[in-house]
């Protein structure tokens, strides 16, 4: 490996070195995108993408293009590397992709049969896809949503003609089974019969309004399985599943499945770095899903941002992705940070035993008028289940691996190279030699306290994890500090043989609270008890879960009941300083659903209480707060409580508990 460390501040081309508990850091720009009439060739900048050894011939090089009519019969046009117009899905195949997956809803149309866009998938638009895939000589996955538009981990909505039957109704199944099979059968009739069926869209929660856990939700699994694997035993059932990873939360789901006797092929994962932690995490989850469950492994969905500007000529556009997300993604927004990205999450793949594959989420989903995530004919039926805003805007193209003009990004080049580049994955490390970070002189166990990893940024456009070792004195003189110390720490960084010196200083603060965010449960799934909290109130209505819920980290506290409910969330804090204490957290509810929600504090008996007025709607996070004065050496009870009617709900996550002093 080749390592240059730099002594500058390469402030605009590096950013800072990031630290894993680090607060704060410097946010770097995307690269520049020019206007249409000034076009930037991204192809020409050439990527640098290692050949993975451990990719088979039959290895899953995949691609979502659902949008792909929409797009098209949108204007989208997209050219090959010569600048010639071509078709798309011959011009994948040709570089390197053998696999297209294709999302299904009900029936995606309102009441006079306007479209809520998202790529309008309904069977007739499905079957266009599929029969040019299967010309082009791709195999198909198709992913049934059991919905009449959008399923994801927060939401989960039985198709309208199913719903007057009720959900306890032996109908919903039939008609499941019905629709599947009857798809099923009109594909083969096209001749572009799928190899991989998805039962169910990021289903962690629930599936076709049926709730997570419940015998009718397994039961609906378990139906459907059985019409895929009836209609053709060849064709590979996958269970696809958000938070790819988080372990805890998909063995929770997949030991459910066992214990019914589900039959499915692959554990399907999304795996976006930015939502769901690095490629170190990700890693750690395939090898356990590895080797504890007989079954395939697949990213069903992955992608990242090559730009963080947008495409003035289409007003519809309004980005997720955007340079922020870079220390949590751990890739440098350009067209070498994405293929890295997309060979990074293949090596990790490929390296798995039962891992066969991944499918990039939708490289070709352009912003045109006339394509969006959801159209304005979409907005009642979003606002019925409390997803409504933000309609006719196209949110993907950043993420792309075609530039706003159609021209294609050199990161399509990693599905060829990672087969046969026969280029060793080096990279050199340019990094500061100082950093910022807080220390907590409040903890328990001061030495944990010391963050046991760096991250440098590399030529790669990837940032990578050393772990840091630090010289003894200094952490002894760390340890004997006052809050509001600033101490200079310095350590050496390492990587197998290659290491580096590096220089910290650290801002000594308290915090109070133990676990704000639920993250030391070691239950996997919902939990009931978090170490250092109490909790009182109606039984079944609050629980520490594991989902995309949370708003940093895995877990949060969550609120609700099926009927009206009450509980208290509460923890002992004590050896106070005297002054002005903050406690705050974030909260979110929405839907108009709001249960009554307070913060407060008891201290010296007497108690302080801060109602929460909402202003958020979902998925909107809120920042709360409470102030209450502290007396020196004092304890005080600090929590929130939460009073809804049948079906309100919350979730609750990063308590915080910060004192100024008198």
């Amino acid at each position: 490996m080749k390592r240059k460390v730099t002594n500058s501040l390469f402030v605009l081309l590096l950013g800072t070195l990031a630290l894993s508990s680090c607060s704060g850091g410097t946010i770097r720009t995307g690269a520049k995108y020019e206007a249409p009439e000034d076009h930037y060739d991204y192809a020409s900048e050439g990527v640098q993408v290692g050949q993975i050894e451990a990719l088979t011939d039959d290895y899953i090089m995949g691609v979502d293009i659902s949008s792909i009519i929409e797009v098209e019969e949108a204007g989208g046009i997209f050219y090959d590397w010569d600048g010639n117009e071509t078709d798309l899905i011959t011009f994948l195949a040709d570089n390197g992709v053998n696999y297209v997956r294709i999302r299904l809803w009900n029936d995606p149309y309102d009441e006079d049969g306007n479209s809520f866009q998202g790529g309008g998938n309904d069977l007739e638009t499905d079957l266009k896809i599929a029969k040019r895939a299967a010309e082009a000589g791709l195999q198909i996955c198709l992913d049934f949503h059991y919905s009449d538009f959008w399923a994801d981990p927060s939401k989960q909505t039985m198709p309208r003609a199913w719903q007057g039957y009720g959900i306890n109704s032996d109908a919903v199944i039939n008609d499941a089974v019905a629709f599947t099979t009857d798809t099923l059968q009109a594909f083969k009739d096209a001749g572009c019969e799928p190899s991989m069926v998805q039962v169910g869209n990021e289903i962690n929660n629930a599936i076709c309004g049926y709730s997570d856990g419940t015998w009718n939700r397994n039961y609906f699994l378990y139906q459907c399985c059985n019409a895929v694997r009836k209609f053709n035993p060849d064709i590979k059932i996958v269970f696809h599943l958000a938070e790819g990873a988080n372990y805890e939360g998909i063995t929770y789901f997949m030991d459910q499945m066992a214990a019914f006797g589900v039959d499915y092929d692959v554990i399907g994962l999304s795996y976006y770095s930015y939502y769901h932690g690095g490629i170190a995490d990700f890693e750690d989850c395939l090898t356990k899903l590895d080797k504890n469950y007989d079954k395939e492994i697949c990213v069903m969905e992955y992608s990242y941002g090559f730009t963080n500007e947008y495409d003035d000529n289409y007003p519809n556009m309004a980005n997720i992705y955007n340079s922020s997300f870079e220390d949590l993604g751990g890739y440098y927004t350009s067209v070498q940070g994405q293929a890295s990205y997309i060979h990074d999450v293949n090596e990790v793949v490929a390296n798995t035993y039962h891992g066969i594959g991944s499918f990039y989420w939708e490289p070709a989903w352009l912003a045109r008028e006339g394509t969006s995530w959801a159209s304005s004919y979409a907005h009642n039926y979003l606002l019925a289940q409390g997803d409504a805003g933000g309609e006719d805007t196209c949110t993907w193209a950043n993420q792309a691996l075609f530039d706003y003009d159609g021209y294609p990004l050199a990161s399509l080049k990693a599905f060829n190279l990672m087969r046969h580049s026969g280029y060793v994955d080096e990279y050199a490390v340019s990094a500061y030699t100082s950093f910022d970070y807080r220390f907590n002189v409040a903890a328990k166990n001061l030495d944990d306290e010391f963050p046991s990893s760096i991250q440098v940024f590399t030529t790669l456009d990837r940032w990578v994890d050393y772990d840091i070792s630090w010289d003894k004195a200094d952490k002894n003189t760390v340890k004997a500090g006052a809050e509001g110390d600033v101490i200079e720490v310095h350590g050496t960084a390492s990587k197998g043989s290659d290491s580096f010196r590096v220089t910290g200083f650290f801002t000594l603060y308290k915090e109070y609270i133990a676990d704000g965010g639920f993250e030391e449960i070691a239950t996997p799934g919902e939990a009931k008890e978090a170490p250092g909290w109490e909790v009182s109130g109606t039984d079944g209505s609050y629980r520490f879960e594991i989902t995309g819920n949370a708003y940093t980290g895995l877990r949060n506290y969550n609120a609700w009941y099926g009927s009206s409910y009450n509980n208290d969330l509460h923890q002992t804090v004590s050896n106070l300083d005297a002054g002005t204490a903050t406690f705050d957290c974030y909260l979110r509810s929405g839907s108009g659903a709001y249960p009554t929600t307070t913060l407060y504090a008891t201290i010296g008996g007497k108690t302080y209480e801060q109602q929460v007025t909402w202003n958020t709607t979902w998925p909107d996070w809120q920042h709360c707060t409470l102030e209450f004065p502290t007396t020196n050496g004092a304890s005080a009870v600090v929590g929130l409580k939460v009073v809804g009617q049948a079906e309100d709900w919350l979730h609750a996550d990063d308590f915080s508990l910060a004192i100024a002093k008198a």
